[in-house]
């Protein structure tokens, strides 16, 4: 499924997100002289019949032919076509004019970068979206982007890259699939959805081939983003996991696998760990504040805690995720630990098939 250039993206509160495509208008057809009005199979023209008949190829009583109605697209099937070959239909006006680009790539890299008031460093978007099961196609001058919004206390946004609005009424806790961007220097800015006022611009880099994930996060009592790349899984016997912590005030947390038990220690507000290979399968995963010790082997994982050297500390979240081999997964925590909106631990999908 591929998304316009013109197309907007609309989040409400607590509903997916809705696209719509306008209707194409179709100019209006010479009427076809020839019948008046009292051949078998005609009625008499009244004033609301319209003033366009039949193609030209049929006298409008051959079997199989229908008056063309004003819905009817001015343009009709592929030229190899005569429009009555078994198999083809009419290009509906949701069908886009262009497809996946020509070429696949993949990426490097793992790393984050928190860019307030950006000027030389950052990121763009553009919208084609890449769902899962699909070919990643982004060589060639291309990127794909994603954002999530993990601000707290911050309104519902809208997004413009360019010269184009591409998001509207984004809110905390939402993400978006990927768009296919081209690679380059662009620009964003993200407005109050219910004022209007600018809360952040910024110019951004996209390396050609390569995934971000976006991320809205707290600065001060306003808002920047976060630009984070999403490396392509090589492990074709294990997903590759990593977690970002995105609380601004949850401190240092550890993130736990059922049945793999600490699986990231100590990772900072802002904080990125590398990936690590998980075998496919269902876990629960929880995360906690940071135990005060390194063994590993002395934790001892309860259904709300997590406990070593005598201290027992309980869960800020669990989630039940799944993983597959050869995927790219991220466990973030946003929200506010012991706050409103409560710290969640969400996982999001790399799901580009590199």
């Amino acid at each position: 499924m591929y998304i316009g250039k013109d197309t907007v993206m609309s989040m409400q509160v607590d509903t997916n997100g809705s696209q719509g495509t306008e209707a194409s208008e179709t100019p209006a057809m010479e009427q076809r002289f020839g019948n008046n009005g009292n051949d078998p199979g005609f009625a008499p023209i009244s004033p609301e019949t319209p003033s366009w008949g039949p193609p030209a190829s049929s006298d409008g009583s051959d079997p199989g032919f229908a008056p063309i109605s004003p819905e009817t697209p001015s343009w009709g099937p592929p030229a190899s076509s005569d429009g009555s070959d078994p198999g083809f239909a009419p290009i509906s006006p949701e069908t886009p004019s262009w497809g996946p680009p020509a070429s696949s790539g993949g990426t490097t890299g793992g790393s984050g970068n928190i860019c307030a008031g950006c000027t030389s460093t950052g990121w763009t978007l553009s919208p084609i979206v890449v769902i899962p099961g699909q070919v990643n196609q982004s060589g060639g001058g291309l990127s794909n982007v994603r954002f999530l919004y993990a601000a707290t206390g911050q309104p519902p946004v809208n997004i413009r890259l360019g010269n184009r609005m591409v998001i509207n009424r984004m809110q905390f806790g939402n993400s978006t699939p990927y768009y296919l961007e081209n690679a380059g220097y662009q620009t964003i800015l993200i407005t109050n959805a219910n004022t209007g006022s600018i809360l952040y611009r910024g110019i951004f880099f996209l390396s050609n081939g390569t995934a971000y994930t976006f991320a809205l996060v707290n600065n001060g009592s306003g808002i920047s983003l976060m630009q984070l790349t999403d490396t392509p899984c090589t492990n074709r016997n294990a997903a590759c996991v990593r977690a970002v912590n995105l609380s601004p005030n949850s401190g240092p947390v550890d993130v736990f696998l059922s049945g793999a038990g600490r699986v990231f220690q100590s990772v900072d507000t802002f904080g990125i760990t590398n990936y690590r290979a998980i075998l496919q399968g269902s876990y629960r995963a929880a995360v906690s504040e940071a135990l005060p010790c390194t063994n590993n082997s002395a934790i001892t994982i309860a259904s709300t805690y997590a406990e070593c050297n005598n201290t027992r500390i309980a869960f800020l979240d669990t989630t039940s995720v799944t993983f597959m081999s050869g995927v790219t997964y991220t466990l973030y925590l946003i929200g506010r630990a012991y706050q409103t909106p409560a710290a969640q631990l969400i996982s999001l999908e790399s799901d580009l098939v590199y």
